[in-house]
């Protein structure tokens, strides 16, 4: 065998320095709550969470949706992948330091179900009352759901939870019962985490970050009747027709609230049922728009910041 030239012998150098450069696995820590997902998509399952400076190793990397402008996904240990954004500043560079996870892991699979909305919906960032609304959504909107979460904010008599295409949750309560899909024909979303638009917005969003509620608003309350009887009418105004009559300590179920502006320069509040007609604040023994200060407004349904009656 011949002797080396200095050309080979810098290749042969130059490869084992380039192999040498690729580690095993990086050290990090979560710098938010985030999700450890089945594949590189904000739509995927979760296999896990990470809370806020939660230590992990990362062993690869890939591309994957964007979160806050920034692609790029870290495999963890655990065989799960978390985007960048939501780990410390790494003072390096994943993609020289370690190696490609490869071309597989950027396939997103997804269970889909379609389903409709029977009433006025907050779709949120995480699966409870308190985590932000990512949209605004009306009855008899079709939606394409990904996957089922059990054990969410109890909204009736239901803990389920289903996560739409728009990478917010909706309460299962809140679809048609003919649209539910069948649990097993979805994957199961997997531990949620409580998540912030803040730190996550991305491009799957449905409305501008500024249009969510600064409280954690509730929707599908229920209050009792505190007259002998109290009218749900067409519109929210005395004038408009009766379409339904509740008695007194009857249940009812709430959407959403709206202040009525009437020309002689008052107003007052009303809450739109789920028989989809309105009833006076004042009828019933507790307050919605107190008790209950964190329901959202109508209006945010309609894009609408009007909507009130001008006259009584």
């Amino acid at each position: 065998m011949g002797a080396f030239t200095p050309w080979l012998l810098f290749a042969v150098l130059f490869s084992q320095s380039a192999i040498a450069a690729i580690k095993p696995y990086i050290p990090t820590e979560a710098e938010y709550n985030t999700e450890c997902k089945t594949c590189p998509r904000s739509l995927c399952p979760n296999q896990l969470y990470y809370g806020y400076y939660d230590p992990l190793n990362v062993t690869c990397w890939t591309h994957g949706t964007e979160i806050m402008g920034d692609d790029l996904w870290l495999k963890s240990e655990a065989g799960c992948y978390i985007t960048q954004y939501d780990v410390l500043e790494y003072d390096g560079d994943y993609t020289t330091d370690l190696a490609y996870c490869g071309r597989a892991s950027e396939i997103q699979e997804l269970t889909l179900a379609p389903a409709t909305l029977v009433y006025k919906t907050e779709c949120r960032i995480c699966p409870e009352i308190n985590c932000d609304v990512v949209a605004y959504l009306n009855e008899d909107t079709d939606l394409d759901l990904t996957c089922w979460y059990p054990d969410g904010q109890l909204i009736i008599d239901d803990p389920f939870w289903l996560k739409t295409t728009n990478n917010c949750y909706i309460a299962r309560k809140n679809l048609y019962l003919s649209t539910v899909p069948s649990l097993p024909d979805l994957d199961n979303c997997g531990p949620v985490p409580l998540l912030e638009i803040a730190n996550h917005n991305n491009e799957n969003g449905t409305s501008e970050v500024n249009k969510r509620a600064d409280l954690g608003a509730m929707y599908l309350i229920n209050v009792t009747v505190g007259e002998e009887y109290a009218y749900c009418r067409s519109c929210a105004a005395e004038r408009c027709e009766v379409e339904k009559t509740y008695e007194f300590n009857e249940e009812v179920w709430l959407q959403c609230l709206e202040n009525a502006n009437y020309a002689n320069g008052t107003s007052e509040w009303w809450s739109l049922t789920t028989d989809f007609c309105y009833m006076v604040n004042t009828d019933f023994w507790e307050s919605p728009q107190g008790d209950y200060y964190r329901m959202p407004a109508c209006e945010r349904f309609e894009g609408d910041e009007s909507g009130s009656p001008d006259d009584e």
